[in-house]
Protein backbone atom coordinates (compact mmCIF):
# COMPACT_ATOMS: atom_id res chain seq x y z
CA UNK A 1 0.00 0.00 0.00
CA UNK A 2 2.82 2.37 0.87
CA UNK A 3 4.61 1.71 -2.46
CA UNK A 4 1.37 2.15 -4.37
CA UNK A 5 0.67 5.44 -2.64
CA UNK A 6 4.12 6.77 -3.43
CA UNK A 7 3.71 5.76 -7.06
CA UNK A 8 0.38 7.56 -7.27
CA UNK A 9 1.87 10.67 -5.69
CA UNK A 10 4.75 10.72 -8.18
CA UNK A 11 2.34 10.26 -11.11
CA UNK A 12 0.06 12.99 -9.81
CA UNK A 13 3.01 15.35 -9.34
CA UNK A 14 4.27 14.63 -12.88
CA UNK A 15 0.83 15.24 -14.36
CA UNK A 16 0.49 18.46 -12.36
CA UNK A 17 3.92 19.65 -13.59
CA UNK A 18 2.99 18.97 -17.20
CA UNK A 19 -0.29 20.87 -16.88
CA UNK A 20 1.35 23.86 -15.16
CA UNK A 21 4.09 23.99 -17.80
CA UNK A 22 1.54 23.86 -20.60
CA UNK A 23 -0.52 26.62 -19.01
CA UNK A 24 2.57 28.78 -18.56
CA UNK A 25 3.77 28.33 -22.13
CA UNK A 26 0.27 28.95 -23.43
CA UNK A 27 -0.06 32.12 -21.40
CA UNK A 28 3.29 33.35 -22.70
CA UNK A 29 2.20 32.56 -26.26
CA UNK A 30 5.75 31.73 -27.32
CA UNK A 31 6.11 31.04 -31.01
CA UNK A 32 7.90 27.76 -31.16
CA UNK A 33 8.26 26.86 -34.81
CA UNK A 34 8.13 28.11 -38.34
CA UNK A 35 5.25 26.93 -40.49
CA UNK A 36 6.49 24.50 -43.12
CA UNK A 37 8.99 22.75 -40.88
CA UNK A 38 12.72 23.14 -40.35
CA UNK A 39 13.61 21.79 -43.79
CA UNK A 40 11.93 24.79 -45.38
CA UNK A 41 13.52 27.51 -43.27
CA UNK A 42 15.53 30.27 -44.87
CA UNK A 43 18.59 28.96 -43.06
CA UNK A 44 18.45 25.85 -45.27
CA UNK A 45 17.49 27.79 -48.40
CA UNK A 46 19.63 27.21 -51.47
CA UNK A 47 19.49 29.27 -54.67
CA UNK A 48 18.91 27.22 -57.82
CA UNK A 49 21.78 26.69 -60.24
CA UNK A 50 19.82 27.47 -63.42
CA UNK A 51 16.39 28.57 -64.62
CA UNK A 52 14.60 30.25 -67.52
CA UNK A 53 12.67 32.73 -65.34
CA UNK A 54 12.86 33.25 -61.61
CA UNK A 55 10.77 34.93 -58.90
CA UNK A 56 12.65 35.74 -55.67
CA UNK A 57 10.27 36.48 -52.79
CA UNK A 58 10.93 38.35 -49.53
CA UNK A 59 7.94 38.84 -47.25
CA UNK A 60 5.53 37.69 -44.58
CA UNK A 61 2.58 35.31 -44.27
CA UNK A 62 0.76 36.71 -47.30
CA UNK A 63 3.59 35.55 -49.57
CA UNK A 64 4.83 32.49 -47.67
CA UNK A 65 4.50 29.46 -49.97
CA UNK A 66 5.51 27.16 -47.08
CA UNK A 67 2.48 28.11 -45.00
CA UNK A 68 0.23 25.46 -46.55
CA UNK A 69 -1.54 24.63 -43.29
CA UNK A 70 -2.75 28.22 -42.95
CA UNK A 71 -4.62 28.43 -46.22
CA UNK A 72 -6.23 26.12 -48.73
CA UNK A 73 -4.43 26.82 -51.99
CA UNK A 74 -1.49 28.74 -53.37
CA UNK A 75 -0.25 32.16 -52.32
CA UNK A 76 -0.23 34.88 -54.95
CA UNK A 77 3.44 34.47 -55.83
CA UNK A 78 2.79 30.82 -56.73
CA UNK A 79 -0.09 31.86 -58.96
CA UNK A 80 2.13 34.42 -60.65
CA UNK A 81 4.80 31.81 -61.35
CA UNK A 82 2.20 29.38 -62.68
CA UNK A 83 1.28 31.87 -65.41
CA UNK A 84 4.87 32.44 -66.53
CA UNK A 85 6.47 29.08 -65.70
CA UNK A 86 9.04 30.66 -63.43
CA UNK A 87 11.23 29.11 -60.77
CA UNK A 88 10.05 30.18 -57.31
CA UNK A 89 12.57 31.07 -54.57
CA UNK A 90 10.55 32.02 -51.50
CA UNK A 91 12.10 33.33 -48.27
CA UNK A 92 8.90 34.70 -46.68
CA UNK A 93 8.21 33.41 -43.18
CA UNK A 94 5.38 32.50 -40.83
CA UNK A 95 5.37 30.99 -37.33
CA UNK A 96 2.74 29.26 -35.23
CA UNK A 97 2.14 29.71 -31.51
CA UNK A 98 1.22 27.13 -28.91
CA UNK A 99 -2.28 28.59 -28.99
CA UNK A 100 -2.59 27.89 -32.69
CA UNK A 101 -2.42 31.51 -33.89
CA UNK A 102 0.06 32.79 -36.44
CA UNK A 103 2.45 35.66 -37.00
CA UNK A 104 4.50 36.76 -40.01
CA UNK A 105 7.81 38.48 -40.65
CA UNK A 106 8.33 42.23 -40.42
CA UNK A 107 10.78 44.57 -42.13
CA UNK A 108 12.96 45.03 -39.04
CA UNK A 109 12.72 42.99 -35.84
CA UNK A 110 14.17 45.92 -33.89
CA UNK A 111 10.85 47.72 -34.39
CA UNK A 112 8.85 44.99 -32.64
CA UNK A 113 7.16 46.19 -29.48
CA UNK A 114 7.90 44.45 -26.18
CA UNK A 115 4.47 42.81 -26.34
CA UNK A 116 5.13 41.50 -29.83
CA UNK A 117 8.66 40.44 -28.96
CA UNK A 118 7.33 38.25 -26.15
CA UNK A 119 5.42 36.26 -28.77
CA UNK A 120 8.68 34.98 -30.19
CA UNK A 121 10.72 32.12 -28.88
CA UNK A 122 12.99 32.53 -31.88
CA UNK A 123 12.32 35.69 -33.95
CA UNK A 124 11.39 35.13 -37.57
CA UNK A 125 13.80 36.37 -40.20
CA UNK A 126 13.00 40.01 -40.99
CA UNK A 127 13.67 41.59 -44.40
CA UNK A 128 17.29 42.31 -43.49
CA UNK A 129 17.91 38.70 -42.49
CA UNK A 130 16.03 37.21 -45.44
CA UNK A 131 18.03 39.32 -47.89
CA UNK A 132 21.33 38.53 -46.17
CA UNK A 133 20.60 34.81 -46.33
CA UNK A 134 19.60 34.99 -49.99
CA UNK A 135 22.68 37.01 -51.00
CA UNK A 136 24.93 34.48 -49.24
CA UNK A 137 23.49 31.46 -51.04
CA UNK A 138 23.14 33.31 -54.35
CA UNK A 139 26.83 34.23 -54.19
CA UNK A 140 27.70 30.54 -53.96
CA UNK A 141 25.42 29.68 -56.90
CA UNK A 142 27.00 32.25 -59.25
CA UNK A 143 30.61 31.69 -58.20
CA UNK A 144 31.57 29.66 -61.27
CA UNK A 145 29.37 31.44 -63.83
CA UNK A 146 30.82 33.43 -66.71
CA UNK A 147 29.67 37.00 -67.32
CA UNK A 148 27.15 36.16 -70.06
CA UNK A 149 25.33 33.54 -67.98
CA UNK A 150 25.46 35.77 -64.90
CA UNK A 151 23.87 38.70 -66.76
CA UNK A 152 21.13 36.43 -68.14
CA UNK A 153 20.47 35.06 -64.65
CA UNK A 154 19.91 38.52 -63.19
CA UNK A 155 17.98 39.92 -66.14
CA UNK A 156 15.57 36.95 -66.05
CA UNK A 157 14.82 37.39 -62.33
CA UNK A 158 12.09 39.42 -60.66
CA UNK A 159 12.26 40.25 -56.95
CA UNK A 160 9.15 40.52 -54.76
CA UNK A 161 9.22 42.60 -51.56
CA UNK A 162 5.95 42.22 -49.67
CA UNK A 163 5.75 43.43 -46.07
CA UNK A 164 3.45 45.66 -44.06
CA UNK A 165 0.63 43.59 -42.56
CA UNK A 166 2.54 42.50 -39.47
CA UNK A 167 4.53 45.75 -39.30
CA UNK A 168 1.26 47.65 -38.97
CA UNK A 169 -0.23 45.06 -36.61
CA UNK A 170 2.77 45.59 -34.36
CA UNK A 171 2.20 49.35 -34.01
CA UNK A 172 -1.59 49.64 -33.65
CA UNK A 173 -1.28 49.28 -29.86
CA UNK A 174 1.45 51.91 -29.63
CA UNK A 175 1.15 55.61 -28.97
CA UNK A 176 0.31 57.22 -32.32
CA UNK A 177 3.44 59.39 -32.50
CA UNK A 178 5.68 56.43 -31.65
CA UNK A 179 3.86 54.34 -34.23
CA UNK A 180 4.44 56.89 -37.01
CA UNK A 181 8.14 57.06 -36.20
CA UNK A 182 8.33 53.25 -36.31
CA UNK A 183 6.70 53.27 -39.75
CA UNK A 184 9.16 55.88 -41.01
CA UNK A 185 12.10 53.75 -39.87
CA UNK A 186 10.63 50.57 -41.40
CA UNK A 187 10.07 52.20 -44.79
CA UNK A 188 13.59 53.60 -44.60
CA UNK A 189 14.86 50.08 -43.88
CA UNK A 190 13.12 48.81 -47.04
CA UNK A 191 14.94 51.42 -49.10
CA UNK A 192 18.27 50.54 -47.48
CA UNK A 193 17.80 46.86 -48.29
CA UNK A 194 16.84 47.65 -51.88
CA UNK A 195 20.08 49.65 -52.15
CA UNK A 196 22.05 46.64 -50.90
CA UNK A 197 20.26 44.41 -53.38
CA UNK A 198 21.06 46.85 -56.17
CA UNK A 199 24.74 46.75 -55.26
CA UNK A 200 24.66 42.98 -55.51
CA UNK A 201 22.90 43.19 -58.90
CA UNK A 202 25.56 45.37 -60.47
CA UNK A 203 24.66 46.98 -63.80
CA UNK A 204 22.00 44.40 -64.69
CA UNK A 205 18.30 45.20 -64.84
CA UNK A 206 16.91 44.91 -61.30
CA UNK A 207 13.13 44.43 -61.49
CA UNK A 208 11.10 44.61 -58.27
CA UNK A 209 7.45 44.03 -57.39
CA UNK A 210 6.80 46.09 -54.27
CA UNK A 211 3.42 45.73 -52.56
CA UNK A 212 1.65 48.41 -50.59
CA UNK A 213 0.02 47.29 -47.35
CA UNK A 214 -3.69 46.39 -47.22
CA UNK A 215 -5.92 48.28 -44.82
CA UNK A 216 -5.63 46.03 -41.76
CA UNK A 217 -8.90 47.39 -40.35
CA UNK A 218 -10.68 45.22 -42.94
CA UNK A 219 -9.13 42.04 -41.51
CA UNK A 220 -11.53 39.97 -39.37
CA UNK A 221 -9.05 39.91 -36.48
CA UNK A 222 -9.13 43.70 -36.19
CA UNK A 223 -12.88 44.03 -35.82
CA UNK A 224 -13.14 43.33 -32.05
CA UNK A 225 -10.44 45.94 -31.42
CA UNK A 226 -12.01 48.52 -33.74
CA UNK A 227 -15.49 48.03 -32.31
CA UNK A 228 -14.18 48.49 -28.79
CA UNK A 229 -12.00 51.53 -29.49
CA UNK A 230 -13.24 53.85 -32.25
CA UNK A 231 -10.22 56.10 -31.81
CA UNK A 232 -7.95 53.09 -32.36
CA UNK A 233 -9.77 52.39 -35.62
CA UNK A 234 -9.25 55.94 -36.84
CA UNK A 235 -5.57 55.94 -35.87
CA UNK A 236 -5.00 52.61 -37.61
CA UNK A 237 -6.51 53.91 -40.85
CA UNK A 238 -4.14 56.88 -40.64
CA UNK A 239 -1.18 54.57 -40.01
CA UNK A 240 -2.03 52.48 -43.07
CA UNK A 241 -2.21 55.66 -45.14
CA UNK A 242 1.13 56.83 -43.80
CA UNK A 243 2.81 53.49 -44.53
CA UNK A 244 1.55 53.45 -48.10
CA UNK A 245 2.26 57.12 -48.72
CA UNK A 246 5.82 56.84 -47.41
CA UNK A 247 6.43 53.64 -49.35
CA UNK A 248 5.02 55.09 -52.57
CA UNK A 249 7.20 58.19 -52.27
CA UNK A 250 10.27 56.08 -51.55
CA UNK A 251 9.56 53.89 -54.60
CA UNK A 252 9.11 56.91 -56.86
CA UNK A 253 12.42 58.41 -55.71
CA UNK A 254 14.39 55.17 -55.89
CA UNK A 255 16.35 55.08 -59.15
CA UNK A 256 18.48 51.95 -59.00
CA UNK A 257 16.09 49.66 -60.85
CA UNK A 258 12.51 49.24 -62.01
CA UNK A 259 9.77 49.04 -59.37
CA UNK A 260 6.25 47.83 -60.09
CA UNK A 261 4.20 49.13 -57.17
CA UNK A 262 1.11 47.03 -56.51
CA UNK A 263 -1.71 48.85 -54.72
CA UNK A 264 -2.85 46.06 -52.40
CA UNK A 265 -5.06 48.44 -50.42
CA UNK A 266 -7.15 49.48 -53.44
CA UNK A 267 -7.27 45.90 -54.72
CA UNK A 268 -8.68 44.61 -51.43
CA UNK A 269 -11.07 47.54 -51.04
CA UNK A 270 -12.50 46.96 -54.53
CA UNK A 271 -13.14 43.28 -53.78
CA UNK A 272 -15.05 44.20 -50.63
CA UNK A 273 -16.97 47.01 -52.31
CA UNK A 274 -17.88 44.74 -55.23
CA UNK A 275 -19.63 42.28 -52.91
CA UNK A 276 -21.30 45.01 -50.83
CA UNK A 277 -22.73 46.76 -53.91
CA UNK A 278 -23.94 43.42 -55.26
CA UNK A 279 -25.74 42.69 -51.98
CA UNK A 280 -27.41 46.11 -52.19
CA UNK A 281 -28.42 45.56 -55.83
CA UNK A 282 -26.21 48.40 -57.06
CA UNK A 283 -23.44 48.77 -59.64
CA UNK A 284 -21.03 51.69 -59.96
CA UNK A 285 -19.47 53.28 -63.04
CA UNK A 286 -16.35 51.13 -62.70
CA UNK A 287 -18.33 47.91 -62.97
CA UNK A 288 -18.20 47.05 -59.27
CA UNK A 289 -21.35 45.35 -58.03
CA UNK A 290 -21.38 42.35 -60.39
CA UNK A 291 -19.65 40.04 -57.89
CA UNK A 292 -18.31 37.72 -60.58
CA UNK A 293 -15.40 35.28 -60.54
CA UNK A 294 -15.38 33.95 -57.92
CA UNK A 295 -18.57 35.56 -56.67
CA UNK A 296 -17.98 36.15 -52.97
CA UNK A 297 -20.38 34.91 -50.32
CA UNK A 298 -18.53 36.63 -47.49
CA UNK A 299 -16.03 39.50 -47.44
CA UNK A 300 -16.18 40.22 -43.71
CA UNK A 301 -15.55 37.05 -41.71
CA UNK A 302 -12.78 34.48 -41.67
CA UNK A 303 -13.52 31.10 -43.25
CA UNK A 304 -11.54 29.30 -40.55
CA UNK A 305 -12.10 29.76 -36.83
CA UNK A 306 -9.78 28.28 -34.22
CA UNK A 307 -10.30 27.85 -30.50
CA UNK A 308 -7.32 27.89 -28.09
CA UNK A 309 -6.15 24.59 -26.66
CA UNK A 310 -3.26 23.72 -24.38
CA UNK A 311 -1.54 21.69 -27.07
CA UNK A 312 0.47 22.45 -30.21
CA UNK A 313 -2.72 22.14 -32.26
CA UNK A 314 -6.03 23.93 -32.00
CA UNK A 315 -9.60 23.01 -32.79
CA UNK A 316 -10.52 24.33 -36.21
CA UNK A 317 -13.87 25.03 -37.86
CA UNK A 318 -13.92 25.73 -41.59
CA UNK A 319 -16.63 27.25 -43.77
CA UNK A 320 -18.40 25.09 -46.35
CA UNK A 321 -17.19 27.05 -49.38
CA UNK A 322 -13.65 28.41 -48.78
CA UNK A 323 -13.32 29.68 -52.35
CA UNK A 324 -16.27 32.01 -51.68
CA UNK A 325 -14.69 33.65 -48.62
CA UNK A 326 -12.38 36.59 -49.19
CA UNK A 327 -10.57 35.96 -45.89
CA UNK A 328 -9.26 32.51 -45.10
Amino acid sequence: MRLTSKFHIVCAFAAFSIIVTALFLGSQRLYYRRVGGPNQSTVDFQATASFDRRLVVFGDTWSDSNAKEIQDGNVWTEWLCSFFSCYHENLAQTAKSLRGSYIGSVVDNEELSSTFSSLYKFPLADFKTQLKQWVATESKAIKQLDDEVLHARRNNSIVVVSFGVWDLWNVIEKDYDLATKSIDRSVGAITEQLDLLSQNWGSDDLKIILTLAPDVTFLPAFRPLGDKHVSRYKDTVRLVQQWNSKLRNAAEQWGRGTIYLFDTESFLTDLIRDRQLYAAGLEDANGLGKNQDPGWENVDSACVETSPRWTATSERKQCAHPEKYLFW
